[in-house]
């Protein structure tokens, strides 16, 4: 595994635990709950651009 994928897993969990652990919590500007779908999004965008380049890579080495 590359660190982009790892980033990716672990935005989307530290994401999925505000979301549904922490809805409502509010600290100053903080609230939890669209911080962590933001979060989620963020990583499921960043693990799919993994998975994406990755099978670039494949496809251009076995091209040439």
């Amino acid at each position: 595994m590359n660190v982009k994928r790892v980033l990716g897993i672990v935005l989307i969990a530290v994401g999925a635990v505000l979301a549904i652990f922490f809805w409502g919590l509010e600290y100053l500007w903080f609230q939890g709950g669209p911080l962590g779908l933001a979060l989620v999004v963020i990583g499921a965008i960043d693990l799919a651009e993994s998975f994406r380049s990755a099978e670039r890579k494949k496809r251009a080495a076995s091209d040439s």
